[in-house]
């Protein structure tokens, strides 16, 4: 089974907790890396700082993301990836308890992916893990962000080299 890397961002450590711990009791084979605002996200992406290193902090597939964050927030986070050449094309999925429907069509409108709703009991975190994971397998991203991906030496079947220069 083919990696998924995916980026999660989100201020509250129990849901990160909780959406990691979920993902590793599947049999689903999934990176999980995480940040805890918009503004980590953005250098997390353009690998500034700490996650210059792409063998420890590879680029994500998906980006999952709450909306409601300290600092930098998913609306945001939005603007700035509408607005990039690089990662306009990266899926997001907005993953929230903040379920305003006005909040979430104007997400959808600056482009995030899908919006799925924070479980409210333990045994829901599983089944978001899997909803997540079948967006992803269905091919529901963008195959330009794929040929991104290649161009910054990282392959969706998991080998890390860069292209030859022309």
């Amino acid at each position: 089974m083919r990696l998924l890397d995916i980026l999660l961002v989100d201020d509250d450590d129990n849901d990160c907790a909780l959406l990691g711990i979920a993902a590793d009791r599947t049999d689903l084979n999934i990176h999980l890396q995480t940040v805890t605002n918009g503004q980590q996200a953005i250098d997390y992406l353009e690998g500034r700082g700490a996650y210059a290193d792409r063998s420890r902090y590879p680029l994500p597939e998906l980006l999952v993301m709450d909306l409601d964050m300290r600092l930098t927030g998913g609306l945001d986070f939005l603007n700035w990836r509408r607005a990039s050449a690089s990662f306009a094309c990266l899926p997001v999925v907005i993953f929230s308890e903040f379920t305003y429907q006005g909040t979430i069509e104007r997400a959808l409108a600056m482009g995030a992916s899908t919006f799925v709703e924070k479980p409210l009991e333990p045994a829901g975190w599983e089944a978001v893990v899997r909803q997540i994971w079948a967006f992803a397998k269905a091919g529901n991203y963008n195959a330009i962000y794929a040929i991104e991906l290649a161009f910054y030496g990282q392959h969706l079947d998991g080998t890390n080299d860069k292209l030859p220069s022309i």
